[in-house]
């Protein structure tokens, strides 16, 4: 099989077959993962690594099926991956029919050898430059089988399901194609380029500003300590798309001349670049016309759902406590890093799919929960969000003055006037606690500390966060935990106790204990906690056939998250208790997916395709980076213009004012399109 080491799994059958070229683990444990209860129906999986055989499957339709994957997703640009893969293609397509080949079996079988190692060799992407492993695995794994089959044999059909991954792509939760759309705005097709997002994130621009980008982390580029700023890019993409782009620049110059043309959406012939589903103005698919889903909750969760039911041809209604759109996202993250005419306009191309948002509708107050039924709903997803900050638990936490991160937040938001006084210390080291330290700042405070228990590097927030808000004037106190807050009638101070870190605790972050020194006192007019927040079950909790687990969420199956009670479905903050805007809409996503075999009568149980993208990750697909030289230029990353900081710490103005047509091209063009084919038979 070339360079690296081949594993093999011999004895009959199960067998597998798999290359160290890339990381993964070894196939010992990749046969013993796919004989567990979860994967018993998976017969075989070809990948990138090579293959493993855990059932009956013709294994000459394994190849043709894995070569016409790469077929439908290569861009047919270079000729090693556009004719090589063809040939390669059409000696197993004969195969597959019985024929025999004109010049021999093995003849032919040492021409598929020698076109995979040229293919893998020459190809420009990882579409093609991966094919040397699975097909020599195949051809080994198969030698007897592809004689029987050039002698007349043709074998019964199985089901498969194909998938492009890459690094980035199997580490975003919601498994956006990332390579895909950065190749679009390379060609400055941002339409087509937010076209391929929505396929699995129909909140783009929202995105763009918010995400923490963990596919960065583990992109190939990651090695140079300049990742490909995936997110920029897709921000750059969905304003343009989206009608968000402001046409001047900071000299007031129109931008005109810089305006890239535009693809049409429908003028690509790849699926897996067209549009998802139907639009559900008017013509759904038969028989779910009519069909009413209730969702609770309009944050990234709710309208992720909303999309794409409507997008099933369903019409679900959204009932929103607040008057906005967004939830928290609109509530929790302060206007200078997401613009709330971004929120608006997301939610109105949402609403244009036929989602009707019902506002200042709160479950357990305008609606019962008992009543959605009775109201013809057939099925609801709760995505309530987490919209309960958890309190500190120490005495004068009540004091006027004293208030939780996400009361203060959704207060700012919401235009109410808050009084925070001068000194103000924010209580934590997330991304709410930069939040509040950062919205005080905007807000008048003469001194903003962030007081936080452990150091720096155990801090949660972004890196970026931590440091625009040093930037911006907010001081940080390590290593120090709050006791009491101090006052009357009002809060006057923070007791707090030095710490000191000890023994790692669950998170894997070191355990701050209480140093041998006496407590201390910080003067502060405000304390706000950040702290942590849940949601809010109390509105469910009537209905016995919802049950809740010991932390007091809802009971949820890990893979379609249905809950106890069939047709209630559960996603975003209201399972994680807090986690990112992108992983909420994957929750959305997934409950649309799982709401709809629920509403057409199949079992609710995790299909194919999740199937294959979570053995994607098992196989190794998040590190399978290609080694970087130190001889090649990989060119720099493009720096995301900002406002400058003695300016935007006195607005609530956009902080980050998004890439230019040029810098979007040229962080595109970095992109190595590290892609990773997988196929799975069932």
């Amino acid at each position: 099989m070339g360079a690296g080491e081949v594993r093999v799994m011999t004895g009959g059958e199960p067998v597998a077959v798999l290359s160290d070229r890339y990381e993964g683990p070894p196939a010992d444990e990749v046969v013993a993962r796919l004989q567990q209860a979860d994967m018993d129906d998976v017969k075989a999986v070809v990948s990138w690594r090579g293959v493993v055989l855990d059932g009956d499957v013709c294994v000459v339709e394994l190849a043709r099926r894995y070569l016409r994957l790469i077929q439908e997703e290569s861009c047919g640009r270079c000729g090693p991956c556009r004719i090589g893969v063809d040939v390669m293609r059409e000696i197993f397509e004969r195969l597959a029919a019985g024929e025999s080949e004109p010049e021999g079996t093995e003849t032919a079988v040492e021409k598929l050898r020698r076109l995979a190692e040229s293919i893998d060799d020459s190809a420009w992407c990882g579409i093609a430059n991966t094919i040397r492993d699975p097909i020599l695995a195949l051809l080994e794994v198969g030698e007897e089988h592809f004689a029987a089959h050039a002698a007349g044999l043709t074998c019964e059909p199985f089901d498969s399901f194909g998938w492009v991954t890459a690094p980035c792509r199997s580490t975003c939760p919601s498994t956006v194609d990332c390579g895909a759309y950065i190749f679009q705005a390379l060609e400055e097709h941002p339409h087509l380029g937010t076209t391929i997002v929505k396929r699995d994130n129909p909140l783009p621009a929202i995105i763009g500003r918010t995400c923490p980008h963990p596919c960065e982390e583990n992109c190939t580029l990651a090695q140079t300590g300049q990742p490909v700023a995936i997110n920029n890019i897709k921000r750059w993409c969905a304003d343009v798309a989206e009608d968000l782009v402001d046409d001047r620049g900071p000299s007031g110059d129109l931008l005109e001349a810089e305006r890239p043309h535009e693809l049409s959406e429908a003028a690509t012939a790849q699926a897996s670049q067209q549009p998802v589903g139907v639009s559900g103005n008017g013509s759904g698919p038969a028989g779910r016309e009519g069909k009413k889903v209730a969702i609770i909750g309009a944050g990234p969760a709710g309208l992720s759902a909303g999309y794409f039911l409507a997008r099933r041809g369903y019409r679900p209604v959204i009932f929103e406590d607040l008057p906005v759109p967004g939830g928290m996202v609109h509530v929790g993250i302060p206007e200078y890093r997401l613009p709330r005419h971004v929120i608006r306009r997301e939610t109105e191309l949402i609403e244009q799919e036929g989602v009707e948002i019902r506002y200042n509708t709160r479950l357990g107050r305008d609606v019962m929960f008992d009543d959605l039924e009775r109201m013809g709903f057939e099925a609801t997803f709760v995505a309530i969000g987490a919209h309960l900050g958890r309190p500190l638990g120490i005495p004068g936490e009540d004091l006027p003055g004293s208030m939780d991160a996400i009361e203060f937040l959704r207060r700012v938001a919401l235009g109410e006037k808050v009084e925070i006084g001068d000194r103000v210390l924010v209580l934590g080291g997330g991304n709410s606690a930069m939040d509040a330290a950062r919205t005080s700042v905007r807000l008048g405070a003469k001194q903003v500390r962030v007081v936080y228990r452990r150091t720096r590097g155990e801090m949660p927030a972004n890196p970026w966060e931590i440091e625009e808000a040093e930037e911006e004037g907010v001081d940080f106190l390590y290593l120090a935990a709050p006791v009491e807050c101090e006052g009357v009638e009002g809060v006057k101070g923070l007791v707090c106790q030095q710490m000191e870190l000890g023994e790692p605790d669950e998170s894997g972050r070191r355990r701050p204990v209480p140093a041998d020194m006496a407590p201390f006192v910080l003067e502060a007019d405000s304390i706000i906690a950040a702290v942590g927040q849940q949601p809010d079950f109390a509105p469910f909790k009537t209905d016995e056939a919802i049950k809740l687990n010991r932390w007091g969420y809802m009971e949820v199956d890990p893979y379609t998250l249905m809950t106890s009670k069939p047709g209630v479905f559960v996603g975003g903050d209201a399972v994680s208790g807090g986690g990112t805007v992108i992983e909420a809409i994957n929750a959305g996503k997934v409950v649309a997916k799982y709401i709809d075999r629920y509403l057409r009568g199949e079992s609710v149980a995790e299909d194919i395709e999740d199937k294959t993208k979570r053995l994607a990750v098992y196989l190794g697909a998040q590190k399978s980076v290609y080694p970087v030289s130190d001889t090649v230029d990989y060119g720099c990353r493009q720096a995301m213009p900002v406002m400058p900081v003695e300016v935007r710490k006195h607005t609530f103005d956009a902080v980050e004012l998004g890439y230019s047509p040029a810098q979007a091209t040229a962080e595109a063009d970095r992109c190595l399109r590290c892609h990773r084919p997988i196929l799975v038979a069932t």
